[in-house]
């Protein structure tokens, strides 16, 4: 009798993961590949390195009420180091500006246990003991004018979150395959299927992807933690590859350039101590290629920052889905399509631009983590046009040396839309199925604590059968020689 209950539980749960991964086809080849579900058909992702949202946009837009200009009376202020009055202050060090002319801080103290001190169970109030003096400071228009414009011009989020609370290699790994296996910078191994990744998954439902960096190999950090990354080598390319197929054709429906990995050694990425106005440059430079290309009608650019990097933000992350989530961490999104001084008060976190990519193109959600974190919807106007009856906004380039502010492109009194909001629609609340259903990693045994233990004794056993063996010829005294 047990017997039979084994066998019908077995035949009902093979039954129930054919019925799933049936009706995770079904909704994919019904929606997805080649049509998107909103006029997007180009996402461009770009993750710099190690600021909080109070470090970049603390004082945004007002520069701490300085700056007296109508325009920037009439911006929308997102949660920021204005609402606090007075500064936060820490074992005697109040939160201040960089000074005006000096472009970079001293790199704040990094790490797991530093980061989860400077958070301090939602406290927030750590940073100093942790993370260093040079944590309590904040950038403003003075170093950072084009980033400043950009949240003008298009939307930031104001409740955007690193995915994990910890550091750099988890987080971005974590933005890649919806978890990751390892608490702080470590490894690999382990490995995570690359099919597991969003890779696999764009590969497998026929959505072209690039991945860009200065110089591409499937080693470089952090495809070197995806097992198997090397069978699609082809995608991962060049920084110039990415400006000719703007200009050439043949440019990915999903995107990634970045400035981590791929030998740059943090000069763009702006990892503290670099100069910030370098990695903004840098970022302008990829923005400008996107709008003087004929793909940028159909685009956006999500600009974010892998974590927090031990600077001051007052905001505790949340808990979504059973996970903690890290720092808060600005999240900038461009396109034709982005509403206006927009400042988005939805939950977010790197894995809400993978849940975009997988609801755009109606794929099933990634994992479970990704099918339970809200969408950047409301960042978008897909149905509401502005007063010239236009949809989508022409590109505006900025050059390098753009001020802070800029003319809107659409007066603020025109706007169809609110300029705040929030959202929360997930691709669990829209029913879609599950791409990979238990997330896995691995170690390879040759690289396993075992193989280490293994190979340390069989070492120590030669060593001691070799000095057993010489004890004994010493001992005959003929040291490996016959007596005369």
């Amino acid at each position: 009798m047990m017997k039979k209950t084994h066998l019908i539980l077995s035949v009902a749960l093979i039954s129930l993961v054919l019925v799933m991964s049936a009706s995770a086809e079904a909704f994919a080849q019904s929606e997805a590949t080649n049509t998107t579900r909103t006029p997007i058909q180009h996402v461009i992702m770009i993750m710099l390195e190690n600021h909080s949202f109070d470090n970049i946009y603390g004082v945004f837009p007002t520069d701490n009420g300085t700056i007296n200009n109508p325009i920037v009376d009439n911006m929308t202020v997102p949660i920021n180091l204005l609402q606090l009055h007075p500064a936060p202050t820490e074992d005697g060090v109040t939160i201040h500006a960089v000074p005006a002319g000096t472009y970079w801080t001293a790199d704040p103290n990094e790490g797991y246990s530093e980061y989860h001190t400077d958070w301090n169970h939602g406290q927030m109030n750590g940073f100093v003991s942790a993370s260093g003096s040079q944590s309590m400071t904040y950038f403003d228009q003075n170093q950072l004018a084009i980033e400043w414009d950009w949240a003008e011009e298009y939307g930031i989020g104001d409740k955007y979150f690193s995915t994990l609370l910890t550091e750099t290699d988890p987080n971005r790994v974590a933005s890649l395959a919806g978890f990751a296996p390892i608490s702080s910078d470590e490894g690999p191994p382990p490995y995570i299927p690359v099919n597991e990744s969003i890779f696999g998954e764009l590969s497998h439902y026929g959505v072209s992807w690039g991945y860009y960096v200065l110089s591409p190999s499937p080693s470089i950090f952090p495809l070197d933690y995806f097992g198997g990354i090397g069978q699609y080598s082809s995608h991962i390319k060049s920084w110039p590859q990415f400006f000719n197929e703007l200009k050439g054709g043949g440019f990915p429906s999903v995107s990634w350039i970045m400035a981590t990995g791929g030998g740059t050694s943090n000069v763009y990425d702006q990892h503290p101590s670099s100069n910030m106005t370098v990695g903004e440059l840098w970022v302008n430079n990829i923005i400008n290629g996107v709008m003087n290309s004929k793909y940028w009608n159909s685009s956006v650019i999500f600009i974010t920052y892998d974590e927090w990097g031990g600077y001051y933000d007052q905001v505790p992350p949340p808990v979504v889905d059973g996970v903690q989530l890290g720092g808060r961490v600005p999240l900038i999104v461009v396109s034709p399509y982005a509403k206006e001084d927009y400042v988005s008060n939805t939950i977010l976190n790197h894995d809400s631009q993978i849940a975009f990519v997988d609801y755009n193109w109606g794929l099933p959600a990634l994992n479970q983590f990704v099918a339970d974190t809200n969408l950047p919807l409301d960042f978008f106007d897909f149905n509401q046009p502005y007063s010239g009856g236009n949809l989508v906004r022409s590109p505006l380039p900025l050059s390098n040396s753009t001020g802070y502010p800029i003319q809107p492109q659409m007066p603020f009194v025109e706007l169809p839309y609110s300029r705040s909001g929030s959202s929360s629609v997930t691709l669990a609340s829209l029913g879609a199925p599950i791409y990979t259903l238990r997330d896995t990693s691995y170690t390879p045994f040759y690289q396993s604590t075992y193989a280490v233990i293994i190979v340390a004794v069989a070492l120590l056993a030669a060593l001691l059968a070799v000095s057993i063996l010489r004890k004994k010829r010493m001992a005959h005294g003929t040291s490996g020689r016959e007596r005369p």
